[in-house]
C-alpha cells in the first residue's frame, strides 16, 4: 500500500502535510461487479443458475460496504446492491415462471 501521508511544497517554500485516510473500496467494487454479472446471466436459461450464487454474494458485499464508517465508495456500493437485488428478483421470477408452467402442464383435461 502507498503511504497515506502526503507532504507538498508550494512555490513559497512552505511544506503542507496532509493526512489522507486509506480508502478500502474492494467490497463495493466486488459488489458492483458481481451484481452486473448476475444481471447479465440471470436472463439466460440454465446459465442463469450462476446468478443464484452471484446475486446474494453481491448483495452481502454491498451491504457490508455501505455499513463501513468511512464511506468512500457509497455510490458504487449502492449500485452493487441495486444490481444484485434486481438480479435476485429475476432469479425468483424464473422460479415463479417455471412453477406456473409446471402447474399448468400437470392440470390435464
Amino acid at each position: 500500500m502507498t503511504d497515506p501521508d502526503i507532504t507538498v511544497t508550494n512555490a513559497g517554500g512552505t511544506n503542507v502535510h496532509v493526512h489522507v485516510a486509506p480508502q478500502n473500496t474492494a467490497s463495493a467494487v466486488a459488489s458492483l461487479v458481481l451484481g452486473i454479472l448476475a444481471l447479465c446471466t440471470v436472463w439466460i436459461p440454465l446459465v442463469g443458475l450462476i446468478a443464484w450464487i452471484l446475486a446474494p454474494l453481491g448483495l452481502i458485499l454491498g451491504i457490508v460496504a455501505l455499513n463501513r464508517p468511512t464511506g468512500s465508495a457509497q455510490g458504487v456500493a449502492i449500485a452493487g446492491v441495486v444490481c444484485s437485488t434486481i438480479a435476485l428478483l429475476g432469479c425468483i421470477g424464473w422460479v415463479v415462471l417455471i412453477g406456473a408452467a409446471a402447474s399448468v402442464g400437470t392440470s390435464g383435461y
